[in-house]
């Protein structure tokens, strides 16, 4: 009836407008549905609902102001993809780490230092994996299929269940309380009176927070164990730093047969892809050391 007093061409433009209208309503529906739906419950509750729904856990540790967390939350998590696959099989639960207890708690219990920081569990606590950085769309959704078979395949990881440990006053205060900067002297104190380096409390101290110096060939030697029972990802990134610093040792005595040693023994840690990223970093770094 309203249209009656619009010529043909005025009609037509309405009509044009209409399903341009219709179409953004459409698009905006699907973006506002297609959204990872996210816990801001208590951590108790968290694995309640795990337990209940019979899902797997998804955490993400961030931080505001973190670039890559930035890109996984407007980039990756809303898309149809993925936040189709975590709400139908997760129960996802992010916690900021320098804001949150929690979030400060689950750090410290498996040694995060990047961000953002990805662990997935079982709802009896059980570690899956754990897995760092900005991954793309398609690399994540292959990561949450991994995920979801080798939980029905009962890989787990070495961590304990429990977010309580005994852990030294020192690696407390560095999560709880950010306060890091504590002496070699402190760490190795503590850690000559382990007679387990590659036991949970010992690791995530060395390869979070004393990466390198008397520790640096422990975690070469026994990179594959490690990998295995804390995570390849955990691992590699320990791997990354420590040779980093070696490189300057290693320069001082010219020794490129070391090096190479060096490169050979860590090389199965690093998937393809990592190893074609940071093979010429070694070699860069190693190079211009030397001239």
């Amino acid at each position: 009836m309203f249209l009656q007093y619009f010529c043909p061409k005025q009609i037509s433009m309405i009509n044009t407008l209409k399903h341009i209208l219709f179409a953004i309503v459409l698009i905006t529906t699907f973006f506002a549905n297609a959204q990872t739906n996210f816990e801001t419950t208590s951590w108790d509750l968290v694995k309640e609902k795990a337990t209940k729904e019979n899902k797997l856990i998804f955490v993400d540790l961030y931080f505001t102001g973190c670039p890559p967390c930035k890109e996984m939350d407007e980039d990756v998590f809303p898309t149809k993809e993925v936040s189709t696959v975590l709400n139908k099989y997760f129960v996802s639960f992010k916690s900021d780490i320098f804001k949150e207890d929690i979030g400060k708690k689950l750090s410290m219990k498996y040694g995060v230092s990047g961000f953002p920081t990805f662990v997935f569990l079982n709802a009896e606590g059980q570690v899956i994996d754990i897995t760092s950085g900005f991954h793309e769309v398609e690399e994540f959704t292959a990561l949450l299929a991994t995920m979801q078979e080798n939980a029905a395949n009962n890989i787990f990881k070495k961590y304990n269940t429990s977010l309580d440990g005994n852990y030294p006053d020192f690696y407390v205060d560095a999560y709880m309380n950010n306060k890091r900067q504590i002496s070699f002297e402190t760490f190795d104190a503590y850690l000559k009176n382990e007679t387990n380096l590659g036991a949970e409390i010992p690791f995530v101290i060395i390869s979070s927070l004393r990466v390198g110096g008397l520790y640096a060939d422990y975690i070469v030697e026994n990179a594959a164990q490690l990998a295995e029972d804390y995570g390849r990802n955990q691992v590699k990134n320990t791997l990354t730093t420590i040779v980093l610093k070696k490189i300057n040792s290693l320069e001082k005595t010219k020794n490129y047969s070391d090096f190479n040693s060096l490169l050979s023994t860590i090389k199965p840690i690093y998937t393809d892809v990592e190893w074609a990223k940071y093979e010429p970093l070694f070699q860069k770094q190693f190079t211009s050391n030397k001239l």
